[in-house]
């Protein structure tokens, strides 16, 4: 198969990166590639839909990668695990990967793995460039359920239309879970028994980088891996409900200018010119003509490390970086590409177990439960598709309502020229409404 071929193909079936971000999957594919990085890091605490993955598809997973190798040209597939979960993996599979392009690397169980600066380095020790790309040292990275979603396009013809989720936090019972895109996350947890929701909050994504939920509004999208429940009191929460002008009057306060969150940054440590302090001090002290304060808050990854870890007077760093960060990406500033030689020689004595990230979090008692794979048919009456679930411009729709549409049709569609994908319809029904933020499908 020709690349642009399996770029056409990629793009029309919505494949984008499942977790995170959402990067549309065909603009990562080029034949600049060397080796391919699989994320299995599973980073955060309490998420668990690559588990199931690999216990049940390892070997669709093998067979997806043999397929990108060949059409990219790339040399090697490296599949990012850490050691505790390799009992994760078939025996039989990964002995039958001896002696091929493809391969797994033990990763340490530290946070943040599944940063693709970190993750690269773990499994091919080169380093991403300061303000590049992972193609930057010829390496695509890859979700694994994005690689599955690859697989499902293939061999049976769908495009994305459902997600893996896990369900957990303060729960009796915790699940995996195959839904529609565009279900209401509302309607999601009542199905599955989560009902008694009275002093809890949600938070779409893992408890360090993932955001509130609005329970009546929000819907499962093509990036939503986890829907995790918290006592409404628990510092996952408040630290996300807290206002910015709390937060910056907090630090202006109480910081001891100790430099601490940038000495145990993740980013910093891999040579990056980041000092998370100087853009603590900058933004809460209205320091306006510290510009390299402010411009190099475009390195942080939000992974939260400075406030959960580093900090001693309980400030956050992390939301004020990336409160800087998202000023910087409205104004189209982009940091010039700077090659980074070698990592810091102390980063080997501060890398952060992902045991005390949980301790310092508060999520030991969350822990230890078994995440069962439940796989029940969901069948909403009604989806509300969003039209921008990826990085890039919306899709726009080629739908319009009273249309009918069958599960799999596409019902939008990113201009070619822009960076975006598609999306489809996730049930069988009547479009009931078309607007440039969601398409909703009536089951009929």
């Amino acid at each position: 198969m020709k690349l642009d071929e399996l770029q056409g193909l990629i793009f029309n079936a919505g494949i984008v990166g499942a977790g995170g971000a959402g990067f549309p999957t065909h603009r990562k594919l080029s034949e600049k590639t060397e080796i391919i990085v699989v994320n299995a890091a599973e980073c955060e605490p309490l998420m668990m839909v690559d588990h199931h993955i690999y216990q049940k598809h390892l070997h669709l997973i093998v067979e997806t990668l043999n397929m990108l190798l060949d059409t990219l040209g790339a040399k090697q597939a490296i599949i990012g695990i850490k050691g505790k979960n390799m009992y994760l993996l078939d025996p039989k599979v990964v002995a039958a990967m001896e002696g091929t392009r493809i391969s797994v690397k033990e990763i340490p169980d530290i946070y943040p793995a599944g940063d693709e600066v970190i993750l690269t380095y773990e499994t091919t020790g080169r380093i991403i460039p300061e303000g590049g790309i992972p193609l930057d040292v010829g390496v695509m990275v890859s979700n694994t359920e994005t690689l599955f979603n690859i697989w499902k396009l293939f061999n049976e013809d769908t495009p994305v239309v459902e997600k893996y989720v896990t369900i957990g936090g303060d729960t009796d019972r915790d699940v995996t879970v195959k839904v529609p895109v565009g279900m209401k996350i509302k309607e999601l947890l009542t199905a599955c028994g989560y009902t008694d929701l009275k002093g809890k909050r949600l938070i779409n994504g893992g408890p360090m980088m993932g955001k509130l939920v609005d329970i009546e509004n929000d819907v499962v999208t093509k990036t939503t891996k986890g829907l995790l429940i918290f006592p409404e009191e628990h510092e996952v929460i408040m630290s996300r409900i807290r206002p910015m002008s709390v937060t910056l009057k907090r630090a202006s306060a109480a910081c001891c200018n100790c430099h601490m969150c940038s000495d145990i940054c993740p980013r910093h440590l891999m040579g990056y010119d980041i000092n998370v302090h100087k853009t603590l001090r900058a933004a809460s002290h209205s320091e306006v003509t510290n510009a390299d304060s402010f411009l190099q808050a475009s390195l942080c990854c939000g992974c939260g490390v400075c406030s959960v870890i580093a900090c001693q007077q309980m400030l956050d760093p992390q939301a004020i970086s990336m409160s800087v960060k998202a000023e910087l990406a409205k104004q189209g500033y982009r940091r010039t590409p700077k090659k980074i030689d070698a990592v810091r020689p102390e980063r080997a004595g501060r890398l952060v177990p992902s045991k005390l990230l949980a301790q310092r979090l508060g999520l030991r008692r969350f822990m230890g439960k078994t995440v069962v794979r439940d796989m029940r048919e969901f069948s909403p009456d009604k989806v509300y598709i969003p039209t921008r679930q990826h990085v890039g411009a919306p899709a726009v729709a080629t739908v319009k309502v009273g249309d009918s549409v069958q599960r799999g049709d596409m019902i939008a569609k990113t201009p070619e020229n822009l960076l975006g994908t598609t999306m489809h319809a996730s049930i069988s029904g009547k479009v009931t409404e078309v607007t440039p933020e969601r398409i909703v499908i009536e089951r009929i």
